[in-house]
């Protein structure tokens, strides 16, 4: 079992927006929560990557913006694991890039422990964890521990462009751990030509940058520091807001504060600065799922080169990729193509333009299109609702709810809603009268009416609720009550 160290804190960097991931990603929907890489949620994958080397659940913040931060804590807390539940959150007055983001958990970090050590990774990677990860992250930490700034860096599998690569220096063998060398970091190369990262991977001295890091907290603020200029700005303005009551952090002046700073990475405010920075060769099986091409890697490859997830046929195509998450999609003749399907959108790419997929979102963002920002379903900490149909002042959604568990006691102040129960028994708060229904009963709750839905049985609960008024978004929810310490 790895050492969990008392001094240990993880921040996850979950800002993001996945936006070459539409249209299975969308903005209130990022990449971070998508679970077709495994058995749940990218997110949660990488907070149980870091959760056997901290003391807790606690020891773990997940660095995020406003919009996003109900839709990460939906989603962990309804993972079965309580020790997600767990987890705190940075909400970053205004996003400015990771050196700030790091750097405020780095100063609320510091004020809680002059010694602490901080691991920072992304939130919507693929990566293999056991043994070698392990030994790399204990490896780290010990040289974190000596002053050093380390990062873990992949070994190259194919000459790849579009990554940052680290070149290894002199080996730091005082550090060794199992099958972790860290060394010295000797040369940050971003994103060379092809013949160059032929030359790379031959030599076999650069390693893939994943942005992952571990170093004391102190020294990230210390090496911001002695960068003067922007970079000294921005360690004394996270230092200024981790310094204000929790509820101020996000407050106006804050605002004014952050947005003022540069925009800039970590890896170019301090680790390209830095002569004290280590990083370890790890061979580790890795994917920053960067674009549409990562669902390659999620189903087997036919005798065609074709992948398919989905319902569907193909009829003569090759080196295709079909993903699709509902409906029947059949394909002819066609080749090199990427095709994903969801409830409401469909994107058909040829392979070479995967990275492009943004320029689709801009311009579905210029047409006020509602599927850049939302999907049909959303994951909550009880259970789950889908869009079943909506229409100019009205909505229809089938809502399940797991055993057990209730949303928040809540009203609406611009729309009226109609319960009517599919399968099992729902227990409903209307006004103060509590009661139960039975399948193919329903309940009407007009505007303004104090309400709550729980499931009390040991088996699933899902009803059919057609929302009229006119205007139907989420935000028009007052919650009076709740079990999951959102916001009231």
């Amino acid at each position: 079992m790895p050492h969990k160290d008392p001094h240990l804190r993880a921040l996850i960097l979950a800002g993001g927006s996945g936006q070459r991931f539409w249209p299975l990603s969308r903005e209130l929907s990022p990449k971070q929560l998508l679970t077709m890489f495994g058995t749940e949620s990218l997110i949660a994958q990488a907070v149980h990557r870091i959760l056997p080397f901290v003391q807790g659940g606690e020891s773990i913040s997940i660095v995020t913006n406003e919009r996003l931060l109900d839709e990460l804590r939906n989603d962990l807390t309804a993972n079965a694991d309580v020790e997600l539940h767990a987890v705190r959150y940075i909400q970053e007055p205004v996003a400015r890039n990771t050196a700030p983001a790091i750097a405020l958990a780095a100063a609320i970090f510091e004020a809680e422990d002059p010694d602490a050590v901080m691991v920072v990774l992304p939130s919507d990677h693929v990566l293999e964890d056991g043994e070698r990860w392990s030994d790399c992250v204990e490896a780290a930490i010990h040289a974190a521990h000596d002053g050093y700034l380390v990062t873990i860096g992949i070994s190259p599998t194919r000459p790849e462009t579009g990554y940052g690569y680290i070149r290894a220096g002199e080996p730091l063998p005082r550090h060794a751990v199992g099958t972790a060398l860290p060394h010295a970091a000797a040369e940050f190369v971003e994103k060379p030509e092809l013949e160059v990262a032929k030359a790379f991977v031959a030599g076999g001295q650069h390693f893939w940058n994943a942005g992952i890091f571990v170093m004391r907290a102190s020294r990230v603020l210390e090496e911001l520091d002695a960068a003067g200029g922007d970079e000294a700005w921005i360690a004394d303005t996270a230092r200024w807001v981790a310094g204000l009551p929790q509820s101020a952090r996000t407050g106006g002046e804050a605002f004014e504060r952050f947005s003022a700073l540069e925009a800039i990475s970590i890896d170019k405010a301090v680790m390209e600065r830095s002569d004290r920075v280590a990083v370890i060769p790890a061979r580790l099986v890795w994917n920053d799922v960067g674009s549409l091409l990562a669902l390659e890697d999620i189903a087997p490859v036919d005798a065609s080169g074709n992948v398919r997830v989905g319902r569907g046929v193909d009829v003569d195509s090759r080196d295709t990729v079909v993903y699709s998450t509902d409906r029947l999609v059949a394909t002819l003749g066609v080749e090199d193509l990427i095709v994903v399907d969801t409830a409401d959108a469909t994107l058909v790419l040829p392979k070479e333009r995967a990275q492009d997929v943004r320029h689709v979102v801009d311009a579905l963002k210029e047409a006020g299109s509602v599927e850049v920002i939302e999907s049909r379903t959303s994951l909550r900490p009880w259970g789950s609702w889908t869009v079943l149909a909506k229409g100019d002042g009205f909505q229809v959604k089938s809502v399940d709810v797991k055993p057990g568990q209730r949303l928040s006691l809540q009203r609406h102040a611009r729309r009226s809603e109609h319960w009517v129960v599919v399968e099992g028994t729902a227990l409903v708060t209307k006004d103060g009268e509590q009661f139960e229904l039975a399948a193919q009963e329903s309940v009407f709750l007009p505007i303004g009416c104090v309400h709550r839905l729980e499931n009390p049985g040991p088996g699933p609960l899902k009803i059919v609720e057609v929302a009229v008024g006119e205007y139907l978004g989420e935000d028009d929810i007052e919650r009076l009550e709740d079990d999951w310490r959102r916001e009231l």
